[in-house]
């Protein structure tokens, strides 16, 4: 009797196990995705701007992957296609501002048509300007010969800076844009009229989260020079009695323009004699309250140097402050081969990215072996949901 009672006992817990069993392997169905649906597959892929160029200033077009070494926090990644693409490049124009001294529209007009007039023909461009308000002037196109007649006859100026609403304006309308080789080509003094401090933070963090190289050609060392001379209480008696640059030195800048770029010379040569001839200036000021407004401009002037400068420096691009109009033909040249010197270099990190917080700031340095090699990048890559691939 005892054994046949073990017996169902026994014969009974085989069963509540079975059942356990069968219980424990039902799943859910996952519907298969039907042939309209597609996957993506977030891939963890870096696209970076690198400039390489020569002792003389020329892009050098035989570099390698292997060429270069790319360092992010530290560990070094593995390059995994190194190209050639055409740019994405956004003029944004500063035409506003309270009592300017140097910058005008004239000048901020001549400096970005050479730039532009300096680009490959396949590059893409478009220009927004801002002063009173944020305009578009030309949206993104590859027909330059269109952009000239934009910008002699949509460009004005204004009494306002709205420094801010131009950086937030130009990380929308590069959102219409490929990833890769993409540029922003400020020509301004970074003052600010209309935001708040903290507006003016949001919109610098903005515009180096979306990861575009930035060319800076600054007013502020201009204007500086010429309010410290307005500035003066009194001033009695003769200004300057020679052009400001050699006649010699005039003549060689103007020698250097491209020839793609000589239609352009007459005006460009009768716009900076106006700005090199000499001048005989006697001035006498005791307006208290303009000298002191005047000398509060050139403290925010070098406040907005350093911002600025740094968005050029932590993004890898040019950044210029001429302390004369000629010169400003000068960089800008040398912001257009700067432009026209890039590689579109990829690596997946080797951190992982899976995981992002909504920004994550790594620094990243990249260097080269190649003897007389300049190579330039960013310094601090900002990786968010934008930024990776989906393939």
């Amino acid at each position: 009797m005892k054994t046949s009672f073990a017996n169902l006992s026994f014969a009974l817990s085989l069963m509540f196990l079975y059942c356990l069993s069968g219980f424990a392997q039902v799943r859910t169905p996952t519907p298969s995705p039907t042939p309209d649906e597609p996957v993506k597959i977030v891939t963890e892929e870096v696209k970076l701007n690198v400039m390489a160029r020569d002792r003389n200033g020329k892009f050098v077009p035989t570099l390698k992957p292997n060429d270069l070494l790319i360092v992010e926090e530290g560990m070094p990644q593995t390059i995994t296609s190194m190209r050639r693409v055409p740019a994405n490049v956004l003029f944004l124009l500063d035409t506003g501002g309270d009592l300017n001294f140097a910058k005008s529209l004239a000048l901020t007009k001549l400096t970005a048509e050479i730039v532009i007039d300096s680009l490959s023909a396949g590059d893409g461009i478009a220009v927004l300007q801002y002063s009173d308000k944020v305009e578009t002037i030309s949206g993104w196109t590859t027909d330059h010969d269109a952009l000239f007649e934009g910008l002699g006859k949509r460009l004005f100026s204004g009494k306002r800076s709205r420094f801010s609403d131009g950086l937030n304006a130009a990380v929308a309308l590069f959102q219409t844009q490929p990833l890769e080789n993409r540029h922003l080509v400020l020509i301004s003094d970074g003052l600010e009229s209309v935001a708040e401090s903290s507006a003016r933070a949001n919109a610098l963090q903005n515009i180096l989260a979306a990861n575009i190289t930035i060319h800076v050609i600054s007013y502020t060392q201009l204007e500086g020079k010429q309010i410290n001379k307005a500035s003066q209480r009194v001033t009695i008696g003769k200004g300057d009695t020679r052009p400001r640059v050699p006649e010699e030195i005039f003549e060689s800048i103007l020698r250097s323009i491209p020839a793609k770029s000589r239609f352009m010379q007459a005006d460009i040569r009768a716009f900076l004699k106006s700005q090199n001839e000499a001048q005989r200036i006697i001035i006498v000021s005791l307006d208290n309250k303009r000298i002191t407004f005047l000398r509060k401009k050139v403290a925010s002037l070098k406040e907005s140097e350093v911002t600025i400068q740094s968005l050029a420096e932590d993004t890898g691009g040019v950044f210029q402050a001429p302390e004369e109009a000629v010169t400003m033909i000068e960089f800008a040249l040398e912001v257009a081969g700067a432009i026209g010197s890039q590689y579109v270099i990829t690596y997946s990190p080797t951190k992982s990215a899976t995981d992002l917080p909504r920004i994550e700031t790594r620094k990243i340095r990249v260097g080269t072996h190649c003897a007389g090699v300049e190579i330039r990048s960013r310094q601090r890559l900002f990786l968010n949901r934008t930024t990776l691939q989906a393939k």
